[in-house]
């Protein structure tokens, strides 16, 4: 093969059946890399072929990805990176695609990182949803300080998900965000991780917020806790002013109801509530 080999003449080579024929097709796309002359879609037809039968195609498609790290990857490459790094046939190619993503995810980390210099919000959003992808929770913690509502409620929802330690205390932060609706964003992904301990101080707090659909939230969060955090902030909730405080707070108490004599006592008192559906809530609590 020349060269100048062209990619539809390497796939073509790739599909014979043998491997020697495999081998040859992705050395002479290696020479033509290194000599600056490959053509696009090398680096994803590298990374499929870390998938071949055989070890010999393998370890010169593996060869090549550690020899030539300026290549470029379309989304169908790193499809392939991640399953060779996931479930690659040896060990050779599960490190060279572990190592590939490594540097794909820093690269683009950075990138992400700059979009928080961006004037639009929209812009900073996608930057957050970005690096949550790429599981940089330390990165989406820095924009725990956005000045828009909207970017805020998405490091929140991002920081539920990634579910890491180094985001509790960016969380911890937005549990007492001016805005509500940061505040019911950072209450949900706080119940997600299951209330954890550096946490629990900020959602009981928020049982007193001014806002009712912040209490409703805090209270359903706290279903999440530990018992000993959780029963007596949530009795306090069966006689907030709102009743869909009220309704959620006896929802909570409801999986305490068998063996917690304290929670017994509260719920029975419940069944004088002026709302009828938080007495049937009750009713049903204690059933």
């Amino acid at each position: 093969m020349t060269r100048s080999i062209r990619l539809d003449q390497a796939e073509a080579s790739l599909r014979d059946p043998d491997p020697a024929t495999r081998a040859g097709a992705l050395t002479a796309l290696a020479r033509a890399a290194r000599a600056g002359e490959a053509p696009r879609g090398t680096g994803d037809t590298f990374a499929w072929a870390l998938a071949d039968e055989h070890e010999d195609v393998r370890r010169v498609a593996a060869d090549a990805l550690r020899d030539l790290p300026e290549l470029y990857f379309g989304d169908d490459g790193v499809d392939a990176l991640l399953l060779a790094a996931a479930r690659g046939r040896d060990t050779a190619v599960r490190d060279t695609a572990a190592d590939l993503i490594g540097i794909l995810a820093k690269g683009a980390g950075e990138l992400y990182t700059q979009g928080f210099e961006d004037d639009e919000p929209q812009v900073r959003i996608q930057a957050v949803l970005g690096l949550i992808a790429l599981r940089e929770t330390a990165r989406v913690a820095e924009a725990a300080d956005d000045p828009s509502r909207e970017v805020r409620v998405a490091v929140a929802e991002g920081l539920g998900r990634l579910a890491h330690p180094s985001g509790l205390p960016a969380l911890e932060h937005l549990l007492t965000d001016h805005d509500p609706v940061v505040r019911i964003a950072a209450l949900t992904a706080a119940a997600e991780l299951g209330i954890p301990e550096p946490l629990e101080g900020r959602v009981v707090t928020a049982i007193a917020h001014t806002n009712w659909q912040v209490r409703c939230h805090a209270v359903r969060a706290l279903a999440q806790a530990r018992p000993d955090v959780a029963v007596q902030p949530l009795i306090k909730a069966l006689h907030d002013r709102t009743v869909d405080v009220r309704r959620a707070a006896v929802q909570a108490l409801e999986q305490w109801a068998t063996d917690n004599p304290e929670v017994v006592t509260a719920l029975t008192e419940t069944l004088a509530d002026p709302d009828p559906g938080v007495r049937t809530q009750a009713r049903w609590s204690l059933a």
